[in-house]
């Protein structure tokens, strides 16, 4: 019986380490810039602390067994079997300037945040968001490489006029490293708990010594 349940256990061991390896994630940093040119930041960017080749960074999180062997396909986010354990800061996140965003802040109604591929090779993001500037919301849209910001109408909702400002992402990734997503950081315990520890392994010292000095004077 007990050799039938280790056998039941290694193979229950061995099969959720064949379901937990069909999925690897890795992590990754990208940059990128303003396009330098004469017309790639305008009013009211322009002069308010964004200039042409200006940088941009990021870091972002991928399953590389959904990644396509060909065509140009973007795998999202939705798609990740462990998204939910992943914090959407650490799944995606880009800073151009004073503008910051996360995979919490992609409109989930006009597009799905993915990652873009081309025949296997990263390609960029998809990606959409709005944000006040000035007391005016504008769009920030990440279509493969290419990032731009327009003006959003008070009265529809959608992004309008010209572009005010272009940027795109480079293609090289750096620091690619492992990511486990379920991985449990461990806590620090309070103070208070710490007190509660100390008191409680004094009182199991204590105890110990009792039973101790009862024993020798029974002897």
């Amino acid at each position: 019986m007990r050799s039938s349940t280790l056998s039941f256990g290694i193979a229950a061991l061995l099969l959720s380490a064949n379901v937990a390896s069909a999925d690897v994630y890795m992590t990754a940093n990208f940059s990128g810039a303003i396009n330098p040119g004469p017309a790639n930041v305008k009013a009211p960017f322009s002069g308010n602390g964004f200039t042409q080749s200006d940088p941009l960074s990021g870091s972002f999180v991928f399953d590389s067994s959904l990644i396509p062997a060909s065509g140009t396909v973007n795998v999202f986010y939705s798609s990740f079997p462990d998204i939910a354990a992943i914090a959407p800061a650490t799944a995606f996140n880009l800073t151009l300037n004073g503008l910051s965003f996360d995979l919490s802040d992609n409109i989930n109604a006009e597009t799905s945040a993915g990652i873009r591929y081309n025949n296997g090779v990263f390609g960029g993001f998809n990606f959409i968001t709005n944000f006040s500037f000035q007391s005016k919301d504008y769009q920030f849209r990440i279509e493969g490489t290419a990032i731009t910001v327009r003006l959003v109408d008070p009265n529809t909702g959608f992004a309008i006029g010209n572009k005010l400002i272009n940027a795109h992402i480079d293609l090289g990734l750096t620091n690619v490293a492992p990511f486990d997503p379920n991985a449990v950081t461990p806590a620090v315990p309070e103070p208070s708990t710490w007190a509660m520890m100390i008191l409680g392994f004094a009182g199991v010292g204590f105890m110990a010594y009792r039973r101790r000095n009862r024993l020798q004077h029974v002897a």
